[in-house]
């Protein structure tokens, strides 16, 4: 994505230390690209499990930022980028909530409309930095 486009908007998922350990990684990404899939993306986008020195990441990069605010939505992600920069990143806890959440939207084909308000998943949240 970075190569593609000069600008790549990110929405991560961070998975709590004892759902990496388990090795829910590969699953966790599957299911975020079929949420992916499941909503009206227009642009393109790639996925990927980032493992760094303060936990594991789900990371789907997209070229357009209107694609980035629906999946950040979706999830209930929060921006991590200045305010006054413009959003580039979103974060959320992916944990097993926030799996299964997904999956029941997914099942019911209305994934932005199902999925927990992104103050639920807030709550939740713990910043692994």
């Amino acid at each position: 994505m970075t190569r593609e486009y000069a600008a790549t908007y990110v929405v991560a998922g961070w998975l709590p230390r004892e759902d990496a350990a388990a090795g829910v990684g590969q699953d966790r990404r599957s299911l975020l690209r079929r949420l992916a899939r499941a909503l009206p993306l227009s642009g393109d986008y790639a996925l990927a499990e980032i493992i760094e020195r303060d936990g594991t990441y789900i990371q789907c990069g997209l070229s357009l930022a209107s694609d980035a605010v629906e999946l950040a939505e979706a999830v209930g992600a929060v921006a991590s980028a200045s305010p006054s920069a413009g959003a580039r990143h979103w974060r959320f806890r992916f944990d097993e909530a926030a799996a299964t959440a997904i999956e029941t939207a997914l099942a019911r084909g209305v994934p932005s409309e199902t999925l927990p308000p992104a103050a639920t998943l807030q709550r939740s949240h713990e910043d692994p930095r």
